[in-house]
């Protein structure tokens, strides 16, 4: 519950930092010549910093990468995309301050539409459950709802909203980083992970002997990703975005860049199981 209220509060200190008249995004970016994509360290095959200048690789890296190829074409001009590091618990406030002008694989909670656009959505994640060592996955999302079931999830991430809203019973320990969710489930201190189904599979195929098994609980739960956009009055970016995304995931030119990303973080794309669609 304390979680809860600190959520609550930096979500409306978040709104409330919003201006009233924003700088547009589009005449930045065209002056500048430039598009400020954020990047999260370590959390493949979502994204992951590979080295160099910020560099970063992952899916969501590579839906970035492909909008400013196209928002190039749109403008008539070479765009760079340029990186800035930035977390769960930080994005929405990066995006706010204009550190970052593109953000591509958030949740649109109702809480998020009111501090930020929200462009979409991109695509869709199936969501997984790994069992610790000693623990058994279990078919249904009923069954993990009593109190003697403990999540590790990451701060911020929008499985924790669906953990409290539709298995309420079960304990949430909100960890910073995927690092260490998966070292609490290892030492035992949590029962299960809940992670996207790419993000699942890796995690299991990385260190198969400490976990128990994986599964994906009916009824089948998957967030849509929409990308997220400072508030401006202009438009023109946050349009040209959503547009975007509806062109490409009706053309399904989507699907290519996740594989991609699954692929460079190592996966083995064949353990995706048949009629997963993103």
């Amino acid at each position: 519950m304390t979680h809860l209220k600190m959520t609550t509060a930096v979500i409306a200190f978040c709104t409330a930092a919003v201006p009233a008249a924003a700088e547009s995004i589009w005449e930045n970016i065209k002056s500048s010549g430039q598009v400020v994509c954020g990047g999260i360290q370590n959390y493949p095959p979502t994204s992951f910093h590979v080295g160099g200048e910020l560099e970063y690789a992952g899916y969501g890296p590579n839906v970035c990468r492909q909008i400013v190829a196209d928002l190039s074409e749109e403008m008539g001009q070479d765009l760079e995309v340029v990186w800035r590091e930035t977390t769960w618990q930080s994005v929405v406030l990066d995006l706010q301050a204009g550190r970052i002008d593109l953000f591509p694989g958030m949740t649109a909670t109702e809480e998020r539409k009111k501090a930020l656009d929200m462009a979409g959505p991109l695509y869709q994640m199936t969501n997984c459950v790994i069992a610790g060592t000693g623990k058994e996955t279990m078919p249904t999302w009923e069954e993990y709802n009593s109190g003697e079931t403990t999540f590790a999830m990451v701060t911020g991430t929008a499985q924790i909203a669906f953990l409290q809203s539709d298995v309420p019973e079960a304990n949430i320990m909100s960890l910073k980083e995927m690092g260490e969710t998966i070292m609490a489930v290892q030492a035992g201190r949590a029962d299960y992970l809940m992670q996207e189904l790419p993000i699942c599979l890796q995690t299991f195929a990385t260190a198969p002997d400490a976990f128990a098994s994986y599964t994906v609980p009916t009824p089948e739960n998957g967030s849509p990703s929409s990308a997220g956009i400072r508030m401006d009055d202009d438009g023109r970016f946050s349009d040209f975005v959503q547009a975007w995304a509806d062109k490409n995931r009706a053309e399904g030119t989507v699907a290519p860049l996740i594989i991609d990303g699954f692929e460079a973080a190592g996966m083995d794309v064949s353990a995706i199981p048949e009629g997963i669609q993103f």
